[in-house]
């Protein structure tokens, strides 16, 4: 499903992620800025973003870590 892809490359997001997509699929950044913000469909950066993303710990499970 692209809407959870995207809400699990939203949690798990970094600093250099967008330009990384941008490098590894060929399409500017702001095209998958757009894609990740659903302003626009396209499948080969949800998919990339998804892989970069999926074994990560959320942005949140770094907070709760770090501050425990």
């Amino acid at each position: 499903n692209t809407v959870y892809k995207i809400v699990t490359y939203t949690e798990a997001k970094r600093h250099g992620d967008v330009t990384r997509i941008a490098e590894e699929t060929g399409f500017t950044p702001a095209m998958v800025s757009m894609t990740l913000r659903g302003l626009r469909n396209n499948e080969s950066i949800v998919n990339k973003a998804y892989r970069l993303v999926k074994d990560r710990q959320t942005n949140m499970q770094r907070l709760t870590t770090a501050t425990a």
